[in-house]
């Protein structure tokens, strides 16, 4: 494991022991038949996504032994924000509707799990469809991981941070740029979302789609219920591990 990594699991483990785990995939796709809105002159962009301070995602082949901190629950503790194989991921069917059709080309796809860290501490994650860098990393009072200077000085074709709210009304911000044609273009929002549905986020250029899903780390009682300021896994008390995928219009 990197010294990067080592780092960052240090930062992070001791928050992630009694919180409660969730499963976060992100799919961004544009429009190959762009409307006609699409099609107007687009204004420059007076600000781009802040990328200062946020995660980035853990992209070795096999995840890392965690070493619990002084502070973490005993026994052997989830690795947080680790990137997951595709084979891992739930959107993996809707993202290959989106590939197979001939108005959407997805550009990225992720997933990973990490645990709540409510509202006010949520963890920015920065996603981009360039190869993955090691991350440059903060002194130990610092927030968790920066983006790479060097990485930076790339040009993606989209890139973005997403971050997840947990409270009793689970809540997640997106924030993306895509270079449409050398004119980039900006997806920002905020909004409310339940567990297990997916979520579009969409722009005449290009759309964002979130699941967020419950996920229960291998040491922990699955029987455990949620918190007061967590929210309820209404699929788990129906009995539905999924909602019906939501595709773009």
């Amino acid at each position: 494991m990197t010294r990067a990594a080592c780092l960052l699991l240090a930062l992070l483990l001791s928050s992630a022991a009694e919180a409660r785990w969730y499963q976060v995939e992100v799919v961004v796709f544009r429009h190959l038949v762009e409307s006609a809105t699409a099609a107007e002159q687009w204004p420059e962009m007076t600000s781009r996504p802040d990328y200062g301070q946020s995660v980035e995602l853990i992209t070795e082949t096999e995840p890392p032994a965690a070493t619990p901190s002084p502070d973490a629950a005993p026994g052997n503790q989830p690795v947080p924000f680790f990137l997951l194989d595709k084979r891992e991921r739930a959107t993996l069917d809707l993202e290959r509707k989106l590939r197979n059709s001939s108005e959407y080309a997805p550009m990225l796809a992720a997933a990973w799990r990490q645990p709540s860290y409510g509202v006010g501490g949520a963890k920015r994650v920065h996603l981009s469809d360039l190869p993955p860098t090691p991350p440059s990393v903060p002194p130990a009072s610092s927030a968790p991981v920066l983006v790479d200077p060097e990485a930076a000085a790339l040009t993606p074709k989209v890139e973005g941070v997403v971050a997840l709210k947990v409270a009793r009304q689970m809540g997640v911000d997106v924030d993306f740029t895509f270079d449409h044609d050398g004119t980039p273009v900006r997806l920002k929002e905020s909004r409310s979302l339940r567990l297990r549905e997916v979520h579009y986020f969409d722009h005449p250029l290009f759309g964002v789609l979130v699941q967020v899903l419950p996920w229960v780390p291998p040491d922990e009682d699955p029987a455990a219920s949620a918190g007061a300021d967590e929210p309820v896994d209404e699929g788990e008390a129906t009995g539905h591990s999924d909602e019906a995928p939501v595709e773009p219009d």
